[in-house]
């Protein structure tokens, strides 16, 4: 497990630290990611889709009151998570698609283009005439939304709304005040073509990124259904709603937020006066995540804290009841983490905010569809416990039952949503200690690049090990299987 200065294992031998290659603010270095010897075969593209096209399994975190109970007393168990929603980018070779405001103005059919070099329709003219003509205007409006919004000016934003479109102007008037609540610094449109609508007019999904305090990001592709009319050679906006039921927070409820060097903290008016606790939790847990980011960490970890009536509405929500928290892949090289209002003050909030964070640094840019449950779950809770000790693993009791009867495989399946809460703990320690142990054994960087080989080249254990450890997987296995049985006596 790393620390600061150096990680152990259960019988208290030193495990070197992690090599300062990686600057991290305030923080031991960490290694680049980038550099780890892994060969770089095709990755599985992406889908394209709406929340929900694109379903790894939902990287979940046990309640905060399930890990820290008090003994006899188990509670009600409230719970976050998503049921993997999604966004999928097409990005090739596992490679992120970073935002940078020039580049995003040169996209194909994106919403940037000047009036005026689309023929004017004539009777007759094909449909394609049509909608370049009708593009160019609703180009012309986007931008003029997309200015303001960046100036501070809620007037110009709304100015292209029809004024009589009450159901637009309000859910903008949201969109807009939420997104300068967290410091929005760009905006991009992906491209789009009109469709013709009844009552002339013209029916747009456009697909939209917001980059918080930074104007460089990796994609969210947040989507949005609108209307338009033209009028007077002006497009007018006379509909529009999230994309996607219920949508991203910023979408459908007025935030307030705080942004700090590493994250953005936004919540509803209910926790306002807690932004700055959740700030320096989130901040201190996005210093711990930057070390196990494969490839460069996001330029900003997004962090939603929900009121007990959004919880289970943000991103489509529906969580099983063992769940405390979500990293949520919009795309396939952005996530973003909610949690759960109802669990501000209970014990465990820095350990979800570290294991979810680590989930959106170490899971972005790995697409396809994820089989290494234990993988993925285990580096996030050795990232939750940030030096611990296996004996100070809070679940260890649940641990010990699940051992019992465990069949010995490492490679678990995720527990479902009617999973009993002690063998969702139990599943969650057994998949920590094996992943504590690979680093305790083969260091920090050979793990990381048998996780990177394993769940971003979508390559089997049987092969990953091999080549990343220098051992056979069913060497590894044994030896994992073995730690975990002394350490869960």
């Amino acid at each position: 497990m790393i620390t600061e200065d150096a990680a152990h294992s259960a019988d208290g031998s030193s495990v070197p630290p992690v090599p300062p290659e990686h600057p991290v603010p305030a923080q031991r270095a960490a290694p680049d990611p980038v550099s780890y010897a892994v060969p770089d075969p095709q990755a599985a593209p992406g889908r394209p889709g709406g929340f929900g096209a694109f379903q790894p399994y939902p990287t979940l975190w046990p309640d905060p009151a399930l890990l820290h109970r008090p003994r006899r007393r188990w509670g009600r168990v409230i719970a976050l998570v998503a049921t993997g929603l999604a966004l999928a980018c097409a990005a090739a070779g596992g490679l992120a698609v970073v935002l940078v405001p020039p580049v995003l103005e040169q996209f194909a059919a994106a919403g940037t283009q000047t009036p005026g070099t689309a023929p004017s329709p004539r009777p007759g003219d094909k449909l394609t005439v049509r909608q370049a003509w009708v593009k160019e205007r609703i180009d012309a409006a986007l931008t003029v939304q997309r200015e303001a919004l960046l100036a501070g000016d809620e007037k110009g934003y709304l100015s292209v709304v029809d004024p009589t479109a009450t159901g637009a102007l309000d859910g903008l008037r949201v969109q807009f005040r939420s997104l300068r609540a967290m410091q929005v610094a760009a905006w991009s449109d992906r491209g789009y073509q009109p469709s013709p609508s009844p009552n002339d007019e013209w029916s747009v999904r456009l697909n939209s990124t917001p980059c918080f305090v930074i104007a460089v990001c990796n994609e969210s592709r947040t989507p949005s259904f609108m209307r338009w009319r033209i009028e007077d050679d002006r497009a007018v906006l006379v509909h529009w709603e999230p994309g996607d039921k219920d949508g991203a927070p910023w979408q459908t409820d007025e935030l307030v937020a705080l942004a700090g060097a590493r994250t953005v903290v936004a919540t509803t008016p209910v926790f306002e006066r807690e932004l700055p606790m959740l700030l320096r939790e989130a901040e201190k847990a996005a210093k711990v995540a930057d070390r196990y980011a494969v490839g460069t960490p996001p330029a900003r970890y997004p962090v939603y804290y929900a009121d007990s009536r959004e919880w289970e509405r943000w991103y489509g929500g529906h969580p099983p009841d063992w769940a405390g928290g979500v990293a949520i892949p919009v795309t396939r090289d952005r996530y973003e983490l909610v949690l759960n209002g109802a669990y501000l003050m209970q014990a465990g909030l820095g350990e979800l905010m570290r294991h979810e964070l680590a989930h959106a640094s170490s899971l972005a840019g790995s697409g396809g569809s994820y089989s290494a449950w234990w993988l993925v779950e285990g580096l996030a809770e050795e990232a939750g416990a940030n030096g611990a000790k296996p004996a100070a693993y809070p679940a260890m009791a649940d641990v010990r039952r699940f051992v019992k009867k465990w069949n010995r495989d490492i490679e678990l399946a995720p527990p479902g949503e009617k999973t009993p809460e002690w063998e969702v703990a139990g599943r969650y320690g057994v998949a920590y200690l094996a992943v504590h142990r690979l680093v305790a054994r083969f260091g920090f960087a050979k793990a990381m690049a048998f996780f990177k080989y394993v769940l971003h080249f979508q390559r089997e254990a049987a092969l990953a090990a091999p080549q990343q450890l220098g051992m056979s997987w069913a060497a590894v296995e044994r030896d994992l299987v073995d730690y975990v049985r002394r350490t869960a006596r």
